[in-house]
């Protein structure tokens, strides 16, 4: 399982690329950064907050929630 940010960061950029996503900052401060995934027509698809420190375990089960519908069940693993 993901559990640092930038192992996280790197799986949402690639799992983006394949769905032919587009990823968006929209906010960023000290522990998490807003993320919007937008189609083509530049339509918010999915957002979450993507922990950046004290990454916990409750943070990482609401990020894959967040974002199990665009990238499946087990796209943390």
């Amino acid at each position: 399982m993901l559990s640092t940010y930038q192992e996280i960061r790197d799986r949402i950029y690639e799992l983006a690329r394949r769905h032919g996503l587009r990823v968006d900052w929209v906010e960023t401060t000290r522990s998490v950064r807003l993320l919007h995934l937008l189609d083509t027509d530049q339509i918010v698809i999915a957002r979450a907050t993507v922990p950046v420190r004290g990454v916990t375990l409750e943070a990482l089960a609401h990020l894959a929630t967040d974002l199990e519908r665009v990238f499946g069940r087990d796209w943390m693993e």
